[in-house]
C-alpha cells in the first residue's frame, strides 16, 4: 500500500480537485487499484470549508464528485502517513520541509515529480491557482492536474509491476 497526499493551500480547490482525479485514476488502473490511497491537506486550510462551486463543476464535468469534500489542515499525523507528498506550489514544499523536517525527501510538486524533478525544484513546477478565478480557468486547473497525475500513474504503474 502506498499513500499519496496531495498539497495546496487552503485545499478547496486544486488538492481537492487534484485527490478525486488521482483516486480516479487509481481506480482505473489494473496494476494501482487497491494499492494506492490518496488523500488532500492544505498549508493554510480553514478546516471543513466546502470546495469552490468552480472546483466542484470542474470535476463534475469530468465525471467526479467533490461536492463532500471538506478542507483540512495537513498535520504530523497526515504528513507522517503519506509515504509521498505531492503540492501545486513549489512554496507549499518548502512549507511542509519547514513544518516536518522528516517530510522533505517524500515531498515534491505534482509537475515536478511527473517530469522527474524532485524536490523543491522551483516556481516553473507550479500549478497556478485558480481561486477566485472564472469556470475555464478551473478548467484548465484540473486539465493540467490530470495530465500531470496521468504521467505519475504510468510511473507507478511500471514501480509497481517491478514489485
Amino acid at each position: 500500500m502506498k499513500n499519496i497526499l496531495l498539497v495546496c493551500t487552503g485545499n478547496t480547490c486544486r488538492s481537492a480537485m487534484a485527490e478525486a482525479i488521482f483516486d480516479d485514476e487509481v481506480g482505473r488502473s489494473s496494476v494501482l487499484h487497491g494499492f494506492i490511497e490518496v488523500d488532500s491537506a492544505g498549508t493554510f486550510a480553514c478546516e471543513d470549508a466546502e470546495p469552490t462551486p468552480n472546483a466542484v463543476e470542474a470535476v463534475e464535468e469530468m465525471g467526479l464528485s467533490i461536492e463532500k469534500h471538506k478542507a483540512k489542515q495537513i498535520d504530523k499525523e497526515l504528513a507522517d502517513w503519506a509515504d509521498l507528498i505531492l503540492t501545486m506550489e513549489a512554496a507549499q514544499v518548502e512549507q511542509i520541509e519547514a513544518m516536518f523536517p522528516e517530510a522533505e525527501p517524500k515531498t515534491h510538486t505534482l509537475k515536478g515529480y511527473a517530469a522527474g524533478e524532485l524536490g523543491y525544484p522551483g516556481p516553473g513546477y507550479d500549478v497556478s491557482d485558480p481561486y477566485g478565478e472564472d469556470l475555464d480557468v478551473y478548467r484548465e486547473c484540473a486539465r493540467q492536474i490530470q495530465h500531470y497525475i496521468q504521467q505519475i500513474i504510468a510511473k507507478l504503474e511500471k514501480e509497481f509491476s517491478f514489485q
